[in-house]
Formats: C-alpha cells, structure tokens, sequence
C-alpha cells in the first residue's frame, strides 16, 4: 500500500467516500451529500503542518486519512484530530490499523502532543481499533445528533504522545 499526500485528482474518491459513509452510516454526522468544495473546506488540503493522505493499492483506491487542527485556539496546538476512511470495498482488510500507524508516525515527528479521535459509539470497529492501538475513551456525549431517526452518543478517544524534547 502507498500513501501519498492528496491531490486534485483525488478528491473525486474522497467525496464518493465520504458520501457513501452519509447515505448508509452514522459513523459520519453529515446527512446531506457532500461536494468537491465541501470537502476541500473539510479535510486539510494543501496545508503546510496538517495533512490529508490517500491509500493506494494496485492503482485501487483504499482510502484516505487526515489530521487536523483539534480547535482554532492556540492553546490547543499541541494536540490533532484524527479520521481515517476505508472504501466499504476494503472494510475487514486491516487497512485501518496500517493508516493509523502512518497518521501517528507523522504526528509525532511533527512533535504533537496529543491526539483525539470522535467516534460514533455504534461504530464498533473504529473503537477497537482505537482501543487496540492504547487510545482511552475520555468522553461521551450522549444523543448528541440524530440521523436516520436515531438518537447518536459521540465518544472523545485520546493519545497522548511521549515526546523526548
């Protein structure tokens, strides 16, 4: 699998993706079909600290993972916010694990502190990863959104990274 920093011609996949997850999950809180200029505004793109990276494997498609400024205040710039996306193609292959390790190694050379990631708490298999890979579940927000008629609880997961200065 090669990982490369996204470009013009990737943002098609991205918005598939992304609309895919929309249309039958609630692992993402959109509910409206997103377009190219709505995920330009979404995901870094072309940012010179935060990065959104695509997954390529035999000239398919895998998916596409970011990290992103955790809240425009600066106190906060010590921390990240993860997402990682899989093509439901390639769901069950341990491409989400590989991503992961990708998004950390580049996280702490950049020297970040900390890094979140937002959960759905339906979304069992984002959690275990998160949780195999040492991340702590820190918080809950309980019925927080609803989609599709259901009421959604979003659950906080946080690593925090050992930096030698």
């Amino acid at each position: 699998m090669k990982l490369s920093e996204v470009t013009e011609k990737e943002l098609d996949f991205i918005v598939e993706t992304y609309n895919y997850y929309i249309k039958n999950s609630t692992c993402i809180y959109f509910t409206n079909p997103l377009t190219r200029a709505d995920v330009k505004n979404i995901i870094p793109f072309a940012h010179a600290t935060y990065k959104t990276y695509i997954a390529v494997e035999n000239n398919d498609f895998i998916g596409f993972c970011y990290f992103n400024r955790l809240k425009p205040r600066e106190a906060f710039d010590i921390s990240v916010e993860i997402t990682i996306y899989i093509a439901p193609q390639h769901i069950g292959k341990n491409y989400g694990e590989k991503l992961l390790h990708f998004l950390e190694e580049n996280i702490t050379q950049l020297h970040f502190k900390n890094i979140v990631a937002t959960v759905n708490d339906t979304n069992i298999s984002s959690k275990k990863l998160l949780e195999r890979n040492n991340y702590q579940c820190v918080g809950r927000l309980t019925n927080i959104a609803e989609k599709f008629g259901k009421k959604l609880t979003l659950l906080f997961y946080q690593k925090e990274l050992s930096i030698i200065n």
